[in-house]
């Protein structure tokens, strides 16, 4: 005989002798022949589900329908869906040196800052209403003047705000009366609006018109509307 299959044989009645031995006659007679077991196909029994399987399975319909549960609901605000209205002299601009236009401090940094984050701004500022017919010529004009006396380095950002510069068509449109916060607010939604400027009586009817106010460069707080704010429903 071959050395290998001595080694083979060896093993087997040493592991069937093994096996036999530690079973009680009874049980070692119900074992099935050796043959037996060699020849029997190897299909593998599925296992019985578990008890826990159930609540799982009961759960499906619920985790298919998340998606439409977490769509936000018509009407409500996104967080992002905001815009920031703002006035322009002594709220982004410094008008108190007369033909001398500069940056309020912290100004560009929060403008630069809201840019980042996706949200719109825009301008809510008194202009004469004899500079122009429409918001457009009337912008036009706004631009040409603060460009005339801008004195910082680098150009005002006038792209930042595209179209929404709102301007009074009217002198009794002119702030504090209320219909340009109801302008800006109406251009804004279904978005919410903000308000940021450094009159206490204007923020009071921006309130009262809708628009979320915030009164800048008061001490304790920080200067301009925290971004937070902004993004946060």
């Amino acid at each position: 005989m071959h050395p290998l299959t001595r080694l083979a044989v060896t093993v087997t009645v040493t592991t069937t002798f093994l096996t036999t031995a530690a079973l009680t006659p009874a049980s070692a007679a119900r074992l099935p022949p050796t043959s037996a077991v060699r020849t029997a196909p190897t299909t593998a029994a599925r296992p019985a589900p578990t008890p826990a399987a159930a609540p799982l399975a009961a759960a499906a319909p619920l985790a298919a329908a998340a998606p439409a549960a977490a769509a936000d609901p018509v009407g409500r605000h996104r967080p992002s869906c905001s815009v920031v209205w703002f006035d322009l002299g002594n709220t982004l601009v410094d008008t108190s040196v007369p033909g001398r236009m500069t940056w309020m401090p912290g100004a560009l940094r929060h403008l630069l800052l809201l840019r980042a984050v996706g949200v719109p701004v825009g301008l809510i500022t008194n202009v004469p209403p004899e500079w122009g017919a429409t918001d457009a010529e009337r912008a036009a004009a706004t631009k040409a003047y603060v460009n005339s006396s801008w004195a910082e380095s680098q150009p005002f950002p006038w792209y930042l705000f595209g179209d929404r510069v709102l301007t009074p068509r009217t002198k009794a449109e002119s702030k504090p009366a209320p219909t340009l916060f109801e302008r800006g607010r109406d251009a804004a939604t279904p978005c919410r609006s903000f308000y940021e400027g450094e009159t206490p009586t204007e923020i009071t009817v921006a309130e009262q018109t809708g628009l979320t106010a915030y009164l800048i460069g008061q001490p304790n707080r920080s200067t301009y509307l925290p971004v937070w704010r902004v993004l946060v429903r």
